[in-house]
């Protein structure tokens, strides 16, 4: 039938006082270390989806600022292509102005030398015929001597020019 082994029974209580042992000094302090290590990662963990957070909303907060700066820079280039045309047109205008008056002055200019050159000719034409008149009068002769008095001094009037 059955026995009962005395050594069997010390083996069953030596393991169960080795298992309580055990359990005090070993697993209890390794249970200890696996909490807070556990602590620990789900702390970190937190911090890191905070972190993520944090920078999904930074994220964005740039995202709308480079979207202003790039609006802003579009509107700086625009403001300076239009004045610069503003510009642009204003020394159009004034350079067609300027002209505009050059112009106008050359032309008085020419116009104030054309008199003076016919008031020249008017004056030297007074002068030729005045002193024809004078020579014709001296030598009224005949209408050959008043010829020939007239083909003298239109050589002599020639040959002075």
């Amino acid at each position: 039938m059955l026995t009962f082994n005395s050594g069997l029974l010390w083996t069953f209580v030596n393991l169960i006082v080795f298992f309580l042992i055990l359990k005090k000094l070993l697993f209890q302090p390794v249970m200890g270390m696996i909490e807070k290590r556990e602590q620990m990662i789900s702390g970190q963990i937190e911090d890191a989806e905070q972190k993520n957070t944090q920078a999904g909303l930074l994220k964005e907060k740039y995202e709308a600022e480079l979207k202003n700066a790039n609006q802003e820079a579009a509107m700086i280039v625009k403001t300076a292509k239009e004045r610069g045309k503003e510009e642009y047109e204003k020394i159009l205008r004034d350079a067609g102005a300027e002209a505009s008056k050059i112009i106008a002055d050359a032309s008085k200019t020419i116009e104030t030398e054309r008199e003076k050159a016919v008031q020249g000719i008017q004056n030297e034409i007074a002068q030729v015929a005045i002193a024809a008149a004078s020579k014709v009068i001296q030598e009224n002769v005949d209408q050959a001597s008043n010829e020939k008095i007239l083909d003298d001094f239109l050589r002599e009037a020639g040959a002075g020019q």
